[in-house]
Formats: C-alpha cells, structure tokens, sequence
C-alpha cells in the first residue's frame, strides 16, 4: 500500500504546472480524446497541449516554476518526454500565467477497493503528501466511489500556490492498469471543477 501511495504521489505532484504558452482559438468539439483510450466532454474552452507545447513545459524556465522537490521534476521530465503524460488546459482562464489543467496518465498502481483500504490510505495520504511536498498537507476529500462502472479513488487538497487545489481521480480500468486524471485550478475559478466533474460523469472508455 505505501508503494502503492509513493509512485503515484510522485506523479500526482508534477500536476502542478505553471506554464507560460501562447493561447490558441478554442475548437468547436466538446471532445477530447486521450491516447490512453478515453473521451473528455469539456467546454470549447479546455484544449489538449499537442506534443511541442507539453514539451515546453520541460524547459529550464518552466521547471523553475513547478516548486517542486528536484526527484519529483524529474519525474515529471522523464514523463514528458516519454509521451507517458497528456494536459489539457483551460484557455478561457489565466492567472499569472497559470492556466487551470487537466492532466492524465497510467499507472500500473490498484485503486483501493475494500473500506479497510481505503481507510488506511486516507490515514497515510496526509503524511505521505506532506513528507513529498515539504509542506504541511490536510486532505478535504478522500474516498472510494464507482465511476462509469469502474472502482475509483478520490483524493482533494489544497495546492501551492495556496489559492489552488488539486483534485485526483484514479479508476481501476484493468488489473495491472489505472488511470489518473488530475485538476490543478484555481479557487477563484470553481466553474472549472465542475467542468472536470460533469466530464468524469460522461466519461467515455474505450
């Protein structure tokens, strides 16, 4: 279970990108589709970053921006680079240059199921996050529910800077495969959280 917590934290984490892109027309789909074989509805406002702009984000400048502990920026660049992490990013919306963003991957992580489980990792998440992070974390969801038919996992924390927050989804689509969806947004901006939920409700997996 530690395991289980430490690898995708490590991942979760590296959502919290502040990212300093031109920003292009909005397309008229409400479709985005994800290589990892799943469908978003979203406003015209949110676009999918294409390989070039995800890159970017792997610059030196960018990673100066992502405050993030130097192990866990790595990660995130051997991510990027491998094309093993999708963003999406709300182009309607900006705030010093961050934009709130969706990102995805897999992971071959299980979602806790049993409510043994799930007690347990809410209990260690707050500590594991803090330890990760190097600052004090305390959860504001944490749960397990069913999303379009497959057992899920939900966690909500505050993010930094403090007027973010960040809210992971993780669903069991196979045995030995999950896949994290993560919202990093701006508080003063809460019609992107719904944005996100009213996706995940007509989430389409293939």
């Amino acid at each position: 279970m530690k395991s289980l917590m430490f690898r995708s934290l490590m991942l979760l984490v590296c959502v919290q990108v502040f990212v300093s892109l031109p920003v292009l027309a909005a397309t008229d789909t409400r479709s985005v589709e994800s290589r990892f074989g799943v469908v978003l509805h979203l406003p015209t406002d949110w676009r999918q970053l294409t390989a070039e702009e995800l890159a970017a984000v792997d610059d030196a400048d960018a990673g100066e921006q992502l405050e993030l502990p130097p192990q866990v920026r790595e990660r995130l660049s051997r991510q990027v680079r491998g094309g093993g992490l999708e963003l999406i990013f709300n182009a309607g919306e900006s705030k010093n240059g961050f934009y709130d963003n969706i990102t995805l991957f897999e992971t071959r992580d299980q979602v806790p199921e049993a409510a043994s489980q799930i007690k347990s990792t809410c209990s260690a998440l707050p500590g594991l996050l803090s330890r990760t992070l190097g600052r004090s974390v305390q959860l504001e969801e944490c749960r397990g529910l069913e999303l379009g038919g497959y057992p899920a996992f939900v966690l909500a924390y505050p993010g930094h800077p403090a007027d973010t927050r960040i809210v992971q989804y993780m669903l069991q689509l196979e045995q030995n495969r999950s896949l994290v969806l993560t919202l990093t947004y701006s508080r003063e901006n809460p019609q992107s959280l719904q944005d996100f939920e009213q996706s995940l409700k007509s989430i389409q997996i293939n």
